[in-house]
């Protein structure tokens, strides 16, 4: 999961964090580019010299008109441009497959609406439909996620881990068709809803209608696992990510000539002072390559990077979550209802809620209605009634003895 930095509220503690950093992300590229860059400044400071023995510094000039040519041709490649449509179409692309991630809070509580009863049939529906929900999601994120399927090299282990059984693994197994088998517990799930409509009639409105909100929760559950298998299949244009990575790199490559520092003495125009560590590249490096990998890292959300889902811990919540609903929370007994400590204001105005001494040092921003007119030095004689210009409803709000009135238009 991405790397929670929420509490950084300083900048020591955010930019000293190296999980999921930008540190991380790009210390390997830096340490070749400055090593590259500095070869590319003994070259010019040490070598080109004793070639230039003869003739007055004949190569260290050619040099010199390269590296000005190289910063004039650098300025013409709208990185910014294409790394920023780039990024953002990917971030877009990446939240949305967060989005399509399934939660069965909502269907296994509608569930429990179904199967209410607390006699031994009813909770084993429940239980094995909750089982059911789950199941399917190990079986579909172990083809597109690489850390579901480290847990789930097999059928053999899900069996181990009992999200099925042996009984089911051979149901499973038989079955001719291999490309959509992932979503045949839903149609078990399906067979059980059909046996409980057997048993208590088709007549019976309530569970009919109850049946029809589940199948189409049913329904968006499972279209959820096929359009997390359409972002794993189809991807981002090849073309668009090598433009964008040619562009990055190509940029880089150009600096390691534009952007070294020049002989001083010969007063060239923005190379007049030689800094020896290319602070100015170096942080537009961190920047921009920072930028590619931020679009390189959540290309592929579903694998093992620090910025990945951690899908095991979800599916981990998501069963343990089912099973507390399907299992102790429907079982469990319902509260009385009593008569409560507002039970008493049901003619008044409710008071708020007490604070804690830590809350009440809260500044509250109560929303403001700019439909407010605030009137100053008026008095009641003076305004006996208010005229909106746009529907003519006349509304009288002022109180005789305050100095502040306000009028709702």
């Amino acid at each position: 999961m991405t790397i929670s930095y929420s509490r950084s509220s300083s900048l020591r503690h955010l930019f000293s964090k190296w999980k999921g950093s930008i540190w991380k992300t790009c210390w390997f590229e830096l340490f070749i580019f400055l090593a590259l860059y500095y070869l590319v400044r003994v070259f010019y400071n040490v070598v080109l010299p004793y070639f230039d023995e003869d003739d007055d510094q004949k190569y260290r000039r050619a040099f010199e008109h390269i590296a000005i040519m190289f910063d004039d041709y650098i300025k013409q490649i709208p990185l910014t441009f294409l790394l920023g449509f780039y990024v953002s179409t990917i971030v877009r692309r990446w939240w949305t497959q967060f989005e399509y991630i399934v939660w069965p809070d909502d269907i296994v509580t509608l569930l429990c609406l179904l199967f209410p009863g607390t006699d031994q049939t009813s909770r084993l529906r429940r239980h094995a439909i909750a089982r059911y929900l789950n199941l399917t999601a190990a079986l579909a994120w172990r083809d597109i996620s690489q850390g579901i399927r480290r847990r789930f090299p097999t059928i053999k282990h899900i069996v181990a881990s009992g999200l099925m059984t042996e009984e089911e693994e051979q149901l499973y197994e038989s079955l001719e068709s291999k490309a959509v088998r992932w979503y045949v517990p839903l149609h078990w799930a399906q067979k059980i809803i059909v046996a409980e409509i057997d048993d208590k009639g088709k007549d019976a409105k309530p569970l009919s209608s109850l049946v029809k909100i589940f199948m189409s929760d049913l329904k968006q559950y499972r279209t959820s696992f096929r359009k997390l298998f359409s972002y794993d299949w189809v991807c981002v244009p090849l073309v668009y990510t090598q433009v964008a990575a040619l562009a990055t790199y190509g940029y880089f490559a150009f600096c390691l000539m534009g952007r070294q520092f020049l002989d001083p003495a010969k007063k060239y125009k923005n190379f007049e002072i030689d800094f020896v560590v290319p602070v100015f590249t170096i942080v537009q490096f961190l920047f921009f390559i920072g930028w590619f990998k931020v679009g390189q890292d959540l290309l592929r959300p579903l694998g093992t990077d620090d910025d990945d889902f951690e899908l095991n811990y979800i599916l981990d919540r998501n069963i343990r979550t089912s099973f507390a609903i399907v299992n102790a929370v429907e079982t469990a007994a319902c509260p009385q209802m009593v008569e409560d400590n507002f039970w008493s204001y049901q003619d008044k105005l409710v008071p708020p809620v007490a604070h804690t001494e830590l809350s009440a040092r809260l500044h509250e921003h109560p929303p403001k209605l700019h439909s407010y007119v605030e009137l100053k030095n008026c008095d009641d004689d003076e305004i006996s009634e208010v005229q909106t210009s746009t529907v003519g409803v006349k509304e009288k709000y002022l109180q005789k003895g305050q100095r502040k009135r306000y009028i709702d238009w």
